[in-house]
């Protein structure tokens, strides 16, 4: 059993705590110990901190001794990805510009301080592509193979989840950075709805649309890690002061009756075939699950990724006083970006908001009709680097070719766009052996819903205790 500790999830690890089976050391040890075991694959953590790890697990075991139980996370390991401060630990955001290479923060970013406070153990710092801006995170790599990349920019998060090297990870989401890792890697993983978890302490790329959130191997484990991290923060003008519900409460109720619209425009062209059968195959088990399923039309989704682009340019005003002086530290694609960002016009930055507007909309309508939305997550499996770590063709059977950055945010955005929620949950493996996810919407706030039809569908699969092949055999043969 010590061997396979790290596999555990939040509740299984949390209910072995309580009823003596293991105790927080031993969870830790062994996660650690995998950790260095599976990182030759994943390459998933950039700062492990071991020692101190150990030291929060010796707490939490004298608390639970002691009868003080901080709730479900008390003593459960978990990742932070490397925009997100964790006290006196480097965050570096994977970059070679200096003045960020160089910087520790002195005190933990609001989310990592409930954490704390919740007792949960923090292991270290994972993967993130530079200053968030991608979908490789380099050099993470996908343990479903070893070459993969992993998605992004929350990449380190979505590796480190699915190779079991801990519980669960915090990442950040602003156009898809925490639901394509998920997908990509085969874990659940939720853009919060904007405002509902504070950003405090995390390094920004959209002033308007940055989020954090959870990843974690189950639906449940997801809604847990919400439950810590959710409500307002003085701190961040962003926070919303929504009231903060329990995100299981739903979780048993089942979907007999829920109305869940199923766009066929948009979100479903220019995709792998594995993709568009395993998320077709998940909507019909939804229906048998007593789901009425409901053709939706969304006929300005499409002008979203164009829209997106604004973005750029508050990225680029973020970054500004080292576009100019810098620009050479900056990866080529950050570089583009940010470069790209200083050519827009305040009329371009107010049409996109416009266009913003106009999605809103047509998710607003769709939500009087139904009570979630359902799509592809991605519009192909993840893919190995080929000439470039960043830059990744691919091509799908109707001839349409695309970059990855599109192929893994293409059905993301809107929903970005939209200030929605959305819950990822694993739906089958494709032809290639590689992940493949449903990206479950919800209205703005009700992130409980989405957790109730996500808990639904896993409960009647066998998705979510898929572990990577790959991983397990190499690490096997070692």
């Amino acid at each position: 059993m010590a061997s396979e500790l790290h596999w555990l999830g939040v509740t299984e690890a949390a209910a072995g705590l309580r009823n003596g089976t293991f105790s927080s050391t031993e969870l830790v040890e062994d996660t650690l110990a995998w950790v260095e075991r599976a990182q030759p694959v994943t390459h998933a953590y950039v700062e492990l901190l071991g020692d101190r790890a150990r030291a929060e697990a010796r707490r939490a075991d004298e608390e639970l001794r002691a009868g003080r139980d901080r709730g479900p996370f008390h003593g459960i390991p978990y990742s932070v990805k490397d925009v997100i401060a964790v006290r006196d630990v480097p965050m570096r955001c994977n970059t070679e510009l200096g003045p960020a290479k160089a910087f520790t923060p002195r005190r933990d970013a609001t989310v990592v301080a409930r954490m704390r406070e919740a007792g949960a153990v923090c292991l270290g710092k994972v993967a993130t592509h530079e200053f968030s801006w991608g979908v490789t995170s380099p050099p993470s790599r996908n343990p479903w193979d070893g070459r993969s990349v992993t998605g992004g920019s929350s990449g380190g998060s979505g590796a480190a989840v699915a190779a079991g090297q801990g519980a669960a990870s915090i990442g950040a989401d602003c156009g898809c950075s925490v639901r394509n890792p998920a997908a990509l890697n085969g874990v659940c993983g939720m853009r919060v709805t904007h405002g509902r978890v504070p950003t405090t302490g995390s390094v920004p790329l959209s002033m308007t649309m940055d989020t954090i959130g959870p990843l974690a191997r189950s639906v449940r484990d997801t809604a847990l890690l919400l439950q810590v991290i959710a409500g307002w923060d003085a701190e961040d003008p962003t926070s919303s002061t929504a009231p903060v519900p329990d995100f299981c409460a739903g979780l048993e109720r089942g979907i007999d009756g829920l109305r869940i619209g199923v766009p066929s425009d948009y979100f479903f062209d220019h995709i792998e075939p594995g993709v568009r059968a395993s998320v077709e195959a998940a909507v019909r088990t939804l229906g048998e699950l007593g789901a009425e399923i409901v053709d939706l039309p969304m006929p300005r989704a499409k002008y979203a990724n164009g829209a997106f682009l604004f973005v750029i340019g508050e990225s680029a005003a973020l970054l500004d006083e080292y576009t100019y002086e810098r620009a050479s530290e900056f990866g080529v694609d950050v570089r583009n970006f940010a470069e790209l960002g200083n050519l827009l016009l305040a009329k371009d930055y107010c049409r996109a908001q416009q266009v913003r507007t106009l999605v809103r909309q047509d998710f607003e309508r769709a939500f009087e009709t139904v009570d979630v939305i359902v799509t592809p997550t991605v519009a192909a499996t993840a893919k190995p680097p080929t000439d470039d770590p960043v830059f990744i063709d691919v091509r799908y059977a109707d001839g349409y070719s695309e970059d990855v950055l599109w192929a893994y945010c293409r059905c993301t955005i809107p929903v970005s766009m939209a200030g929605c929620p959305a819950l990822i949950v694993p739906c089958g493996l494709a032809p290639d052996g590689l992940p493949v996810s449903i990206q479950i919407v919800a209205p703005a706030f009700d992130e409980v819903t989405a957790f109730r039809a996500g808990a639904a569908f896993e409960a009647a699969t066998g998705f979510r205790e898929l572990r990577p092949r790959y991983l397990t055999e190499v690490t096997r043969a070692r």
